[in-house]
């Protein structure tokens, strides 16, 4: 039995040690890159498309943000998608003062589709740039935004440049949780593969960020071509690669920032909406790859603690498990300090894994055994032999 034990063991620090250097080498690739300059005369039109729904406390200062752009082409178009909240009235006022900026009222629902998936079909409907940008209402971007990412997706020779932006996190929930948005992503993702590989499971879409030549979004289909899917990010730039295009992520920091949730329990939410759906409503893959996080992220604090505790652990166990926790450590140091993300989600690492992992079972219970994902007062059920997500009033 302890043979096996320590065969495990080895195992997983081997494990962990690959994606320790996975992390590294994709913190490598997202070094910053030096574009070369567009002339005023050769940028083209770009079209800002923002879905609104129920964002009163966030569109105003996203909308100011996109209208500060230094940039001579470009138009904001916001849809208002049916809030019951002041976002309506927002919008119209800021609209009767900016001549850049056009209100679009969302029409109802139609069975089938998701919410925001429909909102950006009738933003799309409406933009007339030859580049297409959907960022989220709670976003804030920088003056230089629309130049900076329409250099890099030229210099990038992108369809589709999904950008990670600064997160804004400051209570304690969102400081414990969003930081492992970005651990999963580079501790597991080969991003070498996402621009270089043609497979379309090598593949990651931000919502708050997707820019796209209008020419590569119409040659996919658009939202409507994911409209029943609630991650609708992540499987339009798997089309991109379906469909022989170029897909590329980069570090958006110095672009935009974004503060997704405000409270615990809308980072429960939030993602409860989200994680069963990435999984296209799979739990054998959701169940591996939980049980995944728990055997690499968890179980070698727990074991190491206790096995020190007992002290009925060899030294080559210890050994073994004390580089389990550092390079769990690492990766979580690594990335915090390159994408500014603090220190508590750090130091509380297996704490914020349980919390994803017991979000996750949420997820599965919500859609398979509930009424459905809850978001933005709209419920999502899920129908495998039809449509996964579609809306009930």
């Amino acid at each position: 039995m302890t043979d096996m034990f320590t065969h495990y063991l080895m195992v997983t620090t081997a494990v962990l040690g690959v994606l320790l250097l996975l992390t590294l080498w994709n913190v490598y690739l997202f070094r910053k890159r030096t574009v070369g300059r567009i002339p005023d005369g050769e940028l083209p039109m770009i079209s800002v498309l923002v879905p609104a729904r129920n964002e009163e406390n966030t569109i105003e200062r996203c909308i100011s943000s996109l209208l500060s752009q230094e940039y001579p082409k470009f138009e904001i178009i916001v849809l208002d998608d049916n809030s019951t909240d002041a976002t309506g009235s927002i919008l119209d006022r800021l609209e009767k003062s900016e001549q850049r900026l056009r209100i679009v009222h969302g029409r109802a629902l139609p069975r089938g589709w998701v919410g925001k998936c429909y909102a950006c079909h009738q933003l799309a409907e409406q933009a007339r740039g030859s580049w297409l940008l959907f960022t989220d209402a709670d976003t804030v971007h920088e003056p230089s935004m629309l130049r900076d990412a329409l250099e890099l997706a030229v210099s990038r020779q992108a369809d589709l440049l999904t950008l990670i932006p600064l997160q804004t996190m400051e209570t304690f929930a969102e400081k414990l949780i969003l930081p492992l948005l970005h651990f999963s992503a580079f501790a597991m993702l080969p991003f070498y593969a996402v621009e270089r590989v043609r497979n379309s499971k090598f593949s990651i879409g931000i919502g708050q960020f997707m820019f796209f030549r209008s020419a590569a979004y119409a040659a996919v289909g658009g939202h409507e071509a994911v409209k029943n899917n609630l991650v609708e990010d992540v499987w339009l730039a798997r089309k991109i690669k379906e469909h022989g295009l170029h897909l590329v992520a980069a570090d958006g920091r110095p672009m935009v920032s974004c503060r997704m949730y405000t409270r615990w329990t809308e980072v429960w939410n939030g993602f409860s909406k989200n994680i069963f759906a990435g999984f296209n409503f799979s739990l054998p893959a959701m169940a591996a790859v939980m049980t995944m996080y728990a055997a690499l992220f968890v179980a070698p604090f727990i074991v190491f603690a206790s096995g020190i505790v007992r002290g009925d652990l060899t030294a080559l166990q210890a050994s073994l498990l004390a580089s389990q926790v550092v390079m769990n450590y690492a990766m979580r140091i690594v990335l915090s300090v390159k994408f500014r993300l603090g220190i508590l989600s750090t130091i509380l690492h297996p704490f914020g894994v349980l919390g994803v992992i017991a979000i996750a079972v949420n997820s599965w219970r919500w859609i398979a055994h509930g009424s459905g994902a809850r978001w933005k007062d709209r419920i999502y059920a899920h129908h495998p032999a039809s449509a996964p997500a579609t809306e009930q009033e």
